[in-house]
């Protein structure tokens, strides 16, 4: 991994369980001044700052009276993390980890500077990072993280931004920067239906190496003309569905308007495509190209909006509906084998392959498929598919044609090769 690719951590929240710490003196506070707090406000404190809540819970107290109190809820829950602070689980595994790749790491936390130097060094973790951020006052958590970036002249499209606040998601959109949310935190009701969201810090890791391979591909089709055709294509098993739907997904968390089709919706019926069983069969009659080259010529000439009829594989009928809604600016993703050939290629702006080996494919396929079409689908890819892929590779050489090689050999480490 390149030294440059910096991940910039929020702490409250992310690695940090605050609420431990930080409730007990706001509580001991507030009862002291007769301020009650309900739950929700209790949660506001987790990812805003004191004299935020204080504005929305007392909004009548003097203000030299909501100096002392935040004053002296600083110091006391500093003290509290001196006692008993502690990581959500998983967080130091999932810095040593990281770091150990190559990753430069920074906190970028809207806590005091004392507060933040406290926990990383009762947590432990001060050697793992390469920056640590904290609130400047008058300033936003985005222009905090603005003058890192500007005068360490990073890159936007190698840095992540991993959080769980609104704070955190903007600070992130607001210097063109990738954004990963936890769903463990304090604020994901606030950013889940605009963010890609983790439910687990074991799941960081591994979204952060997608998230790098996403924001390549978004690199290189942001000056593209709209509509814009991005392909997905690779081997049997190799990935495609699932990459494309979760490349979507961080599309539209930076705005972007999305249309995914899939070549499996693009079957020929069972007499077509088993007319011929060889490999070259299942090149030439599994898809019908004409209908999908049809649907694209027309989502990159006009705006889409209606439901087209493909075949259901199930019924071998064509009922099965699909929704198609575009717009002059949106991204359609096409995900599938066999993909990057004429009539198709043409149509495709830009070209990612996800490369596995072969002996990966038989893995997959056994873990995939023989739980439900039975162990003798083993040989349908030892006789037909992966021959059939072998010649598609050969004759079309799509891993030197696409825009972007991937490894996925490991799906939860994708590396641009």
């Amino acid at each position: 991994m390149k030294k440059q690719n910096m991940l910039f951590f929020d702490l409250d929240g992310t690695l940090y369980r605050t609420h431990e710490t930080c409730l007990p003196p706001l509580r001991t506070l507030c009862e002291k001044h007769g301020i009650k707090l309900t739950k929700e406000d209790e949660a506001l404190l987790l990812y805003t700052t004191t004299a935020n809540l204080l504005s929305i819970v007392s909004p009548d107290m003097p203000e030299e009276q909501k100096n002392k109190f935040v004053h002296e809820i600083k110091w006391r829950e500093i003290e509290e993390v001196k006692q008993r602070g502690r990581l959500f689980d998983g967080a130091t595994k999932l810095l040593s980890n990281l770091k150990k790749s190559g990753f430069q790491l920074a906190i970028c936390g809207m806590g005091s500077k004392e507060y933040i130097n406290c926990v990383v060094d009762r947590c432990g973790i001060r050697h793992y990072f390469d920056a640590i951020l904290h609130r400047i006052e008058g300033k936003t958590k985005g222009q905090v993280l603005s003058e890192f970036i500007s005068n360490n002249q990073l890159c936007a499209e190698d840095c992540i931004m991993i959080g769980d606040s609104i704070t955190d998601l903007t600070a992130a959109r607001d210097n063109g920067i990738s954004f990963i949310g936890v769903s463990y935190g304090y604020g994901a009701k606030e950013i889940q239906d605009n963010a890609v969201m983790l439910d687990s810090i074991v799941q960081i890791e591994a979204e952060i190496y997608k998230t790098l391979v996403y924001s390549q591909i978004e690199k290189g089709i942001k000056n593209l003309d709209r509509p814009t055709v991005v392909g997905i294509n690779g081997v049997d098993t190799s990935g495609k569905t699932v990459f494309a739907k979760a490349f979507g997904k961080f599309l539209r968390s930076l705005g972007y308007h999305t249309q995914l089709l899939h070549m499996d919706d693009f079957h020929n019926p069972r007499q077509i495509r088993y007319q011929d069983i060889s490999p070259q069969g299942y090149i030439d009659y599994t898809f019908d190209l004409k209908q999908l080259h049809s649907v694209l010529v027309e989502i990159k000439s006009s705006v889409v909006q209606r439901e087209i009829t493909v075949l259901d594989l199930d019924s071998d009928t064509y009922t099965k509906k699909l929704n198609i809604h575009t717009t002059a600016n949106t991204v359609i993703i096409v995900e599938g084998v066999l993909l990057y050939r004429p009539p198709i290629i043409d149509l495709i702006d830009y070209k990612a392959f996800l490369d596995i080996g072969f002996d990966e494919v038989l893995k997959r396929a056994k873990k995939r498929d023989v739980p439900k079409y039975g162990e003798n689908f083993l040989e349908r890819y030892k006789q037909r598919y992966i021959p059939a892929q072998k010649k598609y590779l050969s004759e079309y050489n799509p891993t030197k044609t696409c825009d972007l090689l991937i490894d996925n050999n490991d799906y939860n480490k994708p590396l641009v090769r």
